[in-house]
């Protein structure tokens, strides 16, 4: 099963209970990030501006804490 997160109005994220790894996507869908929750790696896959970044970072890093 899937849960859905809103990081804040532009950014959610989407986590998968089978696989350790955790989707961010834009308010259009688009899959932006990869968050590997048990080393806390986080892969982007589109630009966006550092500042938006570090924000989804900080709240990835905040909400699902890595075990590594």
């Amino acid at each position: 099963m899937e849960t859905i997160l809103s990081i804040n109005s532009s950014y959610r994220c989407k986590r998968s209970a089978a696989h350790h790894s955790i989707q961010v996507l834009n308010s259009g869908g688009y899959v932006l990030a990869s968050y590997i929750e048990p080393t806390g790696e986080v892969k982007w896959q589109r630009v966006i501006p550092a500042t938006d970044k570090k924000v989804i970072e900080d709240w990835l890093v905040r909400n699902f804490p890595s075990n590594g």
